[in-house]
């Protein structure tokens, strides 16, 4: 059986830019003196052959396949290879 791409794993939201495949992975933070807030940890992949024809696979039903990310308050981004 097959793994899943690193880029699924623990997904909240997958889209694509020109040169990565982004993994989001959303979070609330409660706080009980402001208002709560929206987070999200970004991952980006570097595009290669091989991800990217992971990625058509998955996401060929979308209407528009790059997607798009969901706005948060908070973004924390890392950079994979």
């Amino acid at each position: 059986m097959k793994q899943r791409p690193d880029f699924m794993m623990s997904a909240s939201n997958v889209y694509r830019t020109p040169h990565f495949i982004v993994r989001q992975r959303l979070g609330l933070l409660f706080n009980d003196e402001e208002s709560n807030e929206l987070i999200s940890r970004d991952t980006y992949y570097a595009r290669t052959p091989e991800r990217d024809a992971e990625y058509e696979i998955r996401f060929k039903k979308r209407i528009k396949i790059d997607g798009k990310r969901i706005r948060t308050n908070v973004t924390v981004r890392e950079y994979k290879p």
